[in-house]
């Protein structure tokens, strides 16, 4: 039996900012989980959204009234999302999230001619 289980790794975005954080999965930042922006006093609430590079449906994102609801609404809609997505279409935004990453990476770094 082939073991389909979707592992998601969930920790602090920042070290330096409590209650925001970071969903990954099979070594992709995948989404985010945090107290919502607008929302004040002990009872917060929480958001919680897929980020990846494709057009996504809204049910990709949403609230809840605590971290743990909100972990565990953003696993079942990454579940639905991979059920939901054709594996080429999946595979094209890794491609091009890879290529903007290289971008950001070279415009970062000072070029050869330059020094």
């Amino acid at each position: 039996m082939i073991n389909s289980a979707i592992t998601l790794s969930i920790r602090p975005k920042w070290p330096e900012i409590s209650d925001h954080y970071a969903v990954w999965s099979q070594g992709r930042e995948i989404g985010r989980i945090r107290h919502a922006l607008d929302a004040s006093g002990a009872d917060r609430s929480w958001e919680w959204f897929v980020l990846i590079p494709m057009g996504l449906p809204a049910w990709a994102s949403g609230a809840a009234q605590d971290r743990d609801t909100a972990i565990r609404a953003f696993s079942t809609a990454w579940g639905r999302l991979l059920k939901e997505t054709r594996p080429e279409r999946m595979q094209r935004a890794w491609e091009l999230h890879g290529a903007a990453q290289s971008r950001a990476a070279a415009m970062a770094s000072p070029s050869v001619a330059e020094s």
